[in-house]
């Protein structure tokens, strides 16, 4: 190799190293910017869950009284007095269930029942998710769930004995049953009836349950979730454990289009914009822009995504130069192109045939 060669080969080695140096500081003053999810001063963690802004913890911390959470002396983070929040993301929570039921005695009596009704006010930012279902088990039930608008939604389960039930995992009338509920629901009520009282099925099935919650938590197993009554309560419990509640959440009433003209109410900080909810109730979300991550409602809380850091993230074949909110391709000095992995990359100098590429 000539002396002009090593040189030059020499002198693009030690760029790319201070390069890769370079990139390696920014990246961790990235991620320290990005931590803060919270407004200053206030706490971002109650229990094992992060509250991430608009949310907060205690007065003066939250978007407004809507977006508060309480965190009480045993660390679980509650909206209101007693519901539990599990998590908190971009555009939905997950909350502790309650669950109705009703149980009979082999004569057909109601020993023991609890129906459900949730409510969220008008001007709250929350309703229920149609990520959640409508489930009805048992043998001898039929369940409703009600709501605004005349909304109503009814499901009947069925079964004649053990063989009867359908095996675990699907739901779809012989012990089980579920139902789609609409977007936008802001309260619901559920109730219970009984063709037989369970007579002909309390052998194996003495209890009926109707509840809402999350579809991809719940797993019907067939004959064990059937054998509950109110004294082994393997099923109830099982659903306390694992079945949430997904609300969405958005703030306001007003669109996009509205707020905008109102800045001073607008929640949305600087590299992000406005996305509408499409629960039909108005209210908006905020997200960073492309090319940016972080907190939207935070005064400097979308931050610049360094595709060069991370080379799945960004095109370049030889060298990548960030830019806010994207990134720019280079070749070193003497190599010509566009230096893009999916185009004509960098074709070295004095090259007697230049690189064909081809890409599908």
């Amino acid at each position: 190799m000539e002396l002009k060669q090593m040189i030059l080969l020499s002198y693009q080695i030690a760029c790319f190293y201070v390069y890769v140096l370079i990139l390696t500081l920014a990246t961790a003053q990235n991620t320290t910017k990005g931590a803060n999810v919270t407004k200053p001063g206030c706490t971002n963690q109650c229990g094992n869950v992060t509250v991430p802004y608009p949310f907060g913890i205690g007065s003066g911390c939250a978007f407004d009284s809507g977006f508060e959470i309480h965190c009480n002396n045993s660390e679980k983070p509650l909206i209101g007095n007693h519901l539990t929040v599990y998590d908190i993301s971009d555009a939905e929570l997950r909350i502790s269930n309650v669950f109705g039921w009703r149980c009979y005695n082999s004569i057909g009596a109601v020993i023991g029942e609890n129906m459900v009704s949730r409510n969220f006010l008008e001007s709250s930012p929350y309703s229920f998710s149609a990520l959640n279902r409508f489930i009805v088990v048992g043998c001898d039930d039929y369940g409703a769930i009600s709501g605004p608008n005349n909304f109503e939604y009814g499901c009947s389960v069925s079964c004649t004995s053990r063989q009867d039930v359908m095996k675990g995992g699907e739901c779809m009338g012989k012990g089980c049953c579920q139902k789609q509920i609409p977007k936008g629901l802001k309260y619901y009520s559920t109730t219970m009836s009984s063709t037989g009282n369970h007579t002909d099925v309390w052998s194996f099935n003495s209890c009926g349950y109707a509840f809402l919650g999350e579809a991809d938590r719940f797993h019907f197993q067939g004959l064990p979730d059937l054998g509950d009554d109110l004294t082994v309560d393997y099923f109830y419990e099982r659903l306390k454990a694992t079945v949430p509640i997904v609300l969405e959440w958005a703030i306001g009433n007003l669109s996009c289009a509205q707020v905008l003209e109102r800045l001073d109410d607008y929640a949305c900080r600087e590299n992000s914009h406005c996305v509408d909810s499409d629960t039909g109730l108005g209210g908006y979300r905020c997200s960073c822009n492309t090319g940016y991550h972080g907190n939207p409602y935070l005064n400097q809380g979308c931050q610049d995504i360094d595709e060069c850091a991370d080379p799945s993230t960004n095109s370049c074949e030889r060298i990548c130069i960030n830019i806010p909110g994207s990134y720019n391709c280079s070749c070193p000095d003497g190599y010509t192109d566009d230096g893009k992995k999916d185009g004509r990359g960098c074709i070295a100098p004095d090259s007697e045939f230049p690189w064909i590429k081809f890409s599908l």
